[in-house]
């Protein structure tokens, strides 16, 4: 199915380094830490990775985008624990900053990678995406006085 080479997608590479990052972080760790936090954030981290090369060897789009879907809850879970790394005091701010960096656009990568296996669909939002949440007016209704008949 797929025409490029598994280590050529940047979407996977960024994954990579990702777990990698990750790995390297909470190598240092006290058992605690390691054992509550370092742990599980490392298995969701490395499931990103995971699921996006079990995804490109699948024989069809649709399952390589339910994997990728699976990459993606991987990643918010990835999220969540490195938030709780930095409420335990487990990283300076520095490096969470660019981790937060890497894996926000890791999401932005995922989601367009998924929209490359359903062309007619690639304008929809994805029930996973973060914007999928927010209802956003349109700007005018920021910029232009509301006509009477709505204020009633």
């Amino acid at each position: 199915m797929a025409t490029v080479n598994l280590h050529e997608l940047k979407v996977y590479q960024l994954a990579m380094r990702v777990g990698e990052d990750i790995w390297s972080l909470t190598a240092g760790w006290d058992w605690m830490a390691k054992q509550t936090v370092g742990v599980h954030w490392i298995r969701s981290a490395d499931s990103i990775a995971a699921n996006i090369s079990e995804g490109y060897g699948r024989c069809s789009a649709q399952e390589n985008a339910s994997f990728c879907r699976q990459a993606l809850g991987a990643l918010c879970q990835t999220q969540t624990w490195l938030e709780k790394a930095v409420s335990r005091g487990l990283l300076i701010d520095s490096v969470a900053r660019d981790l937060s960096l890497k894996l926000d656009t890791l999401h932005r990568q995922l989601d367009n990678y998924i929209d490359t296996f359903a062309p007619i669909q690639a304008n929809a939002v994805h029930a996973t995406s973060r914007a999928a949440s927010i209802h956003l007016l349109p700007l005018e209704e920021y910029f232009h006085p509301r006509p009477p008949a709505w204020n009633t």
